[in-house]
């Protein structure tokens, strides 16, 4: 499964900037992040899906947390509007969201893909198995340091404190692609944010890693829901309060 992607944002800016060839910078040092959970055991949040430029509706999707005993499964599931699909879950340390295991299916012009595994923090490797068919294919992958799974970012990014200038770095690994890069966040500041669930009060935050920068919103209240997202390609907006 080498595919950039378009629906599931795995951070797709990124990962074709990579392809073009743009020169990596020296790393920041990176650290696991101080977690907060802000989410009740059970959630479900629904968001449209835009073109960024021109605003066009893609799709829909949905963010959910389901717990389970000392795990969290956090799931994405996004249609989009020519029938494509992609669906992830990701099963998390309920305190650290460090990730165990990963399972998603992706369906793009009537060819189906899925990756699934598991993370084995003890050897530090990512045991991910591509599957297409009756065929699967393993490829581990040897993990650095702080890392976190790229398909829980959206949830993750919820968890850090939210004061203007703070700053992070950690590593986030695409099970899709059989990588891990090095992401960059900082609290840029408060603003007033309106998506079709609303008017609210908003934390910015820009993420950046390779050169590229992302940006994504989340609303000033002890819950910190996610308001927006801008992957550079792409618009998620929040439909309606989880």
């Amino acid at each position: 499964m080498r595919h950039a992607f378009l629906l599931a944002l795995l951070l797709p800016a990124l990962i074709a900037s990579l392809a073009c060839g743009l020169q990596p910078e020296r790393p920041p040092p990176t650290a696991d992040l101080p977690i907060t959970i802000p989410w009740a055991d059970q959630e479900q949040a629904r968001y449209q899906l835009l073109d960024r430029k021109s605003e066009e509706e893609m799709g829909t999707g949905t963010l959910s947390v389901a717990r389970q005993g000392d795990t969290y499964e956090l799931s994405q599931s996004f249609q989009g509007t020519d029938g494509s699909s992609d669906e992830s879950t990701v099963t998390v340390d309920a305190q650290t969201l460090k990730p165990l295991s990963f399972h998603r299916t992706l369906m793009l012009k009537n060819q189906t893909e899925e990756v699934e595994g598991d993370y084995d923090a003890a050897k530090g490797v990512a045991n991910i198995t591509e599957v297409s068919g009756d065929e699967d294919r393993p490829v581990p992958l040897r993990l650095g340091d702080h890392y976190y799974d790229n398909d829980t970012l959206l949830f993750l990014w919820r968890t850090i404190p939210f004061a203007e200038g703070y700053t992070a770095a950690f590593r986030t690994v695409l099970t899709g692609n059989a990588t891990q890069k090095i992401v960059e966040i900082e609290i840029i500041g408060k603003e007033q944010i309106t998506v079709p669930a609303g008017t609210f009060q908003a934390w910015k935050m820009e993420s950046r890693s390779s050169g590229v920068k992302q940006f994504a919103w989340f609303a000033d209240t002890p819950q910190h829901p996610l308001l927006q997202y801008n992957n550079s390609i792409q618009l998620l907006q929040l439909m309606a309060l989880p």
